[in-house]
């Protein structure tokens, strides 16, 4: 197993914490390396060509490494390496271990410096740890089937030292204790994995067979089921990262339909307070001036109606427009009455009610389409939410304006903050919801966030969208 990188693509920026563990670990295992070969470095001398050979014959195994989780990949010379544990002296294979390490990352220029020396340094050890079960047991190629014995063996020493070095590294980066990164480690499907690992182990001593056999055409015949392996598993991870995508999608599904129906709750919320402001204590007054009209006419007060049936007449005009206003609104806004900026702060309001810190609203009227105001809102409710009930700040700044052509929105708080590329519960979608919606329409969100500097959540989107 080796680190790797949860961006696929991008250069590792690993944090200072981790990039003292690197180095750390590396300098102490680079001197536990050097004192090994330097007291055999007589009979290195002697068989460097066969060295040589093992070397190439690794790094042509490890273009075919397999990421068995964001947290780590599995390389594909585990198989060669075990075998030069077989074959070869303790310090030979540590040596092409140490050497024929490749991480494909590193051709690419994304990983750094401490964590190459890491890797390569702990992959040698625990060959090293390999080596010394084989060297110790003392069983030969040809002793089968006792040989796939010792190999299991071998093995799990190998995997000790490497499984506590690489989730020490995870462990540290992401301040996750040793249980959490052994199953980050071991990725979505610990199961595969792990027989993937023991199926690698044992094909070891076939390549030594080969090898005692054939020589360096051994070997590099071991290359070909390697790679129909990997291509078998990629087409798997592939199959697995479809059905976990569409289970994703079903989650999210479910919970856009929640927010959904939430909007739906604030916003009949909104024209409930709308009717009870403004429409019903008009209509309460057209429904008393009919009261004294007809107590008018039944008491013979003829004379009154040229006072009481204009002021009813005024009652039903002003019912009337505030009926007329709401519609207008409702057909103007896909948010609700008032448009979009009402519905924030009537949003803001309410979340304020019903326990969470104040809101400062710095709203600006800021147009756009129908579509682009109901992805602004999501958005800001979505934010808002979660700063009410996860941030515990002192204050949520919620700021709405335009610019450049382009609606921006703003949601920050100085709460408790979270560390934006930790893993997350499975069943928390609120990020990725809201992304997804800015994206659809062609707008950009950021998130920002550091442990006890606040939460910042800026997005952009066109109008016209």
């Amino acid at each position: 197993m080796e680190t790797a990188t949860s961006h696929p693509g991008q250069k590792v920026i690993d944090p200072i914490r981790s990039q003292v563990y690197f180095w750390t670990l590396a300098v102490i295992l680079l001197a536990i390396l050097c004192s090994v070969v330097l007291a055999d470095r007589n009979l290195i001398a002697r068989d460097v060509g066969t060295i040589g050979i093992w070397i190439a014959t690794a790094l042509l195994a490890d273009l075919l490494i397999f990421r068995v989780s964001l947290g780590a990949a599995l390389s594909m010379s585990l198989s060669i390496t075990l075998a030069a544990a077989m074959i070869l002296t303790p310090t030979q294979a540590a040596i092409v271990a140490f050497c024929g390490c490749l991480d494909p990352m590193e051709l690419r220029g994304e990983s750094s410096a401490s964590r190459i020396l890491f890797n390569r340094a702990q992959v040698a050890i625990s060959t090293l740890a390999a080596a010394a079960v084989f060297r110790i047991i003392g069983v030969g190629i040809d002793n089968w089937p006792l040989i796939l014995v010792v190999s299991v063996v071998a093995l799990a020493a190998d995997f000790s030292v490497n499984g506590l070095l690489v989730v020490g590294a995870i462990g540290i980066k992401y301040k996750i204790g040793p249980l959490s990164a052994l199953r980050r480690m071991f990725g979505s499907a610990p199961t595969q994995s792990s027989l993937l690992y023991v199926s690698l182990g044992l094909l070891a001593p076939v390549v030594a067979v080969l090898y005692v056999a054939e020589g360096p055409w051994g070997l590099v015949a071991c290359l070909i089921p390697l790679a129909l392996a990997r291509a078998t598993l990629v087409d798997a991870e592939r199959l697995q990262n479809a059905r976990a995508r569409l289970e994703l999608k079903d989650h999210a599904l479910r919970e856009a339909t929640e927010q959904v129906a939430e909007e739906r709750r604030d916003e009949r919320m909104v024209l409930a307070g709308e009717l009870h402001d403004t429409v019903l204590p008009a209509l309460f007054k057209v429904h008393l001036m009919g009261q004294v009209i007809r107590q008018d006419l039944a008491s013979g007060r003829l004379l009154e109606l040229d006072n009481d049936i204009p002021e009813l007449i005024q009652a039903t005009t002003v019912a009337q427009s505030s009926v007329r206003r709401i519609v207008s609104n409702l057909r103007r806004s896909p948010i609700g009455p008032g448009g979009l900026l009402p519905s924030i702060e009537a949003l803001a309001r309410q979340l304020e009610v019903s326990g969470a810190t104040p809101f400062s609203m710095m709203l600006s009227e800021v147009g756009g389409s129908d579509r682009a105001q109901l992805v602004i809102y999501q958005v800001a409710r979505e934010a808002m939410t979660n700063a009410a009930r996860y941030a515990r700040a002192d204050l949520t700044r919620v700021e709405l304006w335009s610019d450049d052509g382009l609606i921006r929105l703003l949601v920050s708080d100085d709460g408790r903050g979270f560390e934006v590329d930790r893993p997350r519960p499975a069943d928390h979608f609120g990020l990725e919801l809201m992304r997804e919606r800015v994206e659809a329409v062609g707008g950009s969100l950021v998130v920002s966030s550091q442990l006890g500097e606040g939460t910042s959540v800026s997005v952009v989107v066109p109008p016209d969208a």
